[in-house]
Formats: structure tokens, sequence, C-alpha cells
């Protein structure tokens, strides 16, 4: 097996198509079709694609040759890593999977950061839901899944990274407002997290019942705790929208009168300041979630992901509002 055999079918996997694929390895769709037929040919001409579909999916033959390649390139990969770190050289490969938020806020500045540490290691950093995610730590297309789901903890290892919370943001033209005045918190409370003190009132959120509301899709942590906190209320939300990314809802509702949005207390240190929103904290321990970066136990990860993750862990810790986050696990060299 040559070197990017592994990678052209992994992609084309991933990508669902050949044309997708081709764009993201930067080379033709001719050339990257001419590859697997060559690969084909070299297994005695045994597809591995069942190209009548769309998406293309791996044949059961094919199956088969990317699991025994995907250990090839484990071991061929922990080889290099052993003598890289033999002669000082940290080297190779991550790939890390978050959510579309954490890979432009968050992560963005860290793994540039690592890279200019180590400039001998390369990391792919891939925007995903938690689903996704889950599905690419389990198939080993992914090192690293940074996000707030609780992955299955018989599969995979967390380490908590700090903590989030959720507010409340109401277009400034609803009249409930006023009804809900002395519980509205400033934008400067928000950025220096002071509105966790004991002596800021968290809002009763049966004051927002009869209004709209912009929640998350259905299969994300965000909704589940948007639900379980207006159920904790004593109401079902009326929902007018459902949306992807938690930025984008707080976006809708800054830009218009959409409805009332829960947000991500970090979002407002990325955002404009605006006067179009009021902002609430929110009284429940359903608000206070850990940011977690899951690994798979088996097999134990690299060396490098090793390293990567206790520098993820230690940066983490100096980021202002994060100081006090405990770890779950240790990393260990």
């Amino acid at each position: 097996m040559k070197n990017h055999d592994y990678e052209y079918v992994r992609t084309i996997v991933q990508e669902g198509n050949f044309s997708k694929a081709a764009q993201k390895l930067y080379i033709s769709q001719p050339a990257l079709s001419a590859a697997i037929k060559k690969i084909e040919k070299d297994l005695n001409g045994i597809p591995l694609f069942d190209r009548s579909v769309n998406p293309v999916k791996l044949t059961v033959e094919g199956e088969f040759w990317l699991e025994r390649a995907r250990e090839i390139d484990r071991i061929e990969t922990q080889i290099r890593e052993h003598f890289a770190a033999a002669a000082g050289i940290r080297s190779g490969t991550i790939s890390v999977g978050s959510s579309a938020y954490f890979c432009a806020y968050l992560l963005a500045n860290l793994i540039r950061e690592y890279h200019h540490l180590n400039t001998s290691c390369e990391i792919d950093l891939t925007e995903c839901d938690a689903t996704s995610m889950d599905q690419g730590l389990r198939k080993g297309t992914l090192d690293v899944g940074i996000d707030v789901e609780q992955l299955d903890p018989d599969l995979f290892d967390s380490y908590n990274l700090g903590k989030e919370y959720l507010l409340l943001a109401v277009p400034a033209s609803f009249p409930v407002n006023r009804k809900a005045a002395r519980y509205q918190i400033r934008r400067e409370q928000i950025l220096d997290r002071s509105f966790l003190r004991d002596d800021v009132p968290g809002v009763d959120l049966g004051l927002f019942r009869k209004e709209p509301f912009v929640l998350l899709k259905k299969n994300q942590d965000s909704y589940r705790r948007a639900i379980a906190l207006c159920e904790e209320a004593g109401f079902e939300p009326d929902v007018t929208l459902y949306l992807d990314q938690l930025l984008t809802a707080y976006s809708v509702a800054r830009n218009g009168q959409t409805g009332c949005v829960f947000f991500r207390d970090t979002i407002v240190q990325y955002a404009e300041d605006t006067d179009k929103l009021c902002y609430y904290k929110l009284g429940s321990p359903l608000a206070a979630r850990d940011i977690r970066l899951s690994v798979r136990k088996n097999p134990r990860p690299t060396r490098l992901v090793r390293n990567f993750i206790r520098f993820i862990q230690e940066k983490m810790q100096g980021i202002p509002g994060r100081e006090n986050s405990c770890r779950e696990k240790e990393a260990q060299e």
C-alpha cells in the first residue's frame, strides 16, 4: 500500500463522492479515479466502491480494505513517532474534530501555536456536529474531539477543559423585557463572568412562556438543555426557528425579532456590542456545562496526541474564566 492510497480512500468515504474528495486532496478528479482503479487492479480487480449510488459507498471488500489500511497507517505512524521522539522531534498528523464555533474562536489560535512549537506536526481541523464527531472518533478518522457533548465513557476518555454557561438573549423590542428588567445583566458582567456571583439573581424563565424561541436542532446538547430549562420553568417553548449553530441563533436574535435564544456566554467576546438584545442569567444548574476533549480508549492515543492533549489542557487553564476548571483525567505522557 502506497502512503497516499489510504488517504485517498478515506477522503472519498468522508466526502461521499470523487469530485469533492479530489478538491480536498488538491488533485484532479481523473487522477483520483485513476489512483483508485490502480488500487482495485492490484486487488485482482475487486472494486472498493459502489459507484452506482450517491453518495458513493464502500463495498464489503472496500470496508475490509479500509480497516486493514487504517491499521497499517496506525503502525507506520507509531514507527515514525517512536523514532522521531528518539531524535527529539515531534512529527505526525493529528486529526481534530469540533463545532464551527470552537474551530473558529477557540482552536484556530491554539493549533497555530502548537504547530509553531512543533513544525513537523500537521493538524487536520474538521468542523463537525456531535454525531459526526462521535462517528469519526469511533472509526479512527478523528484522533481528538472537542465539544460539550458527553460521549460513551466505555469507549472514550474525557478531559475537562473548562466550563461555559448558557444565558438568555431577548430582542430588546419585546415588551416582556420591562417585566424582567430587574434581572437584566450587562455585557460587561458576561465578559468578566461576574454574573456568576451569588448576588446576581437568575431570571424567572416563566416570564417568557408566551414569547417565541429560536433553538438549535434536536440532536444537540443545547436543544436538550433549552427544552429542559423551559420544562423546569413549567412551559413548553413556542419554537419559530431551528438552527445548526448557537452563534447563528445569537446573530438572528440580534438582527431581528425572531425570538428569544439561549446562547453560550463566550459568544459576546466575539460579537459586536449591541443595544438590540437584553441579557439574562439562568439560575438553573442546567445552564452550566463542561467543555470536553474526547479520545478513544482503544487503541491508546499516540505519544503525539497525548502531547497535544496536555498542551490544550495547559493553554485552556490560562484562558480567562477557565482557570479553575478541573480535569476529569490527566493526560499521561
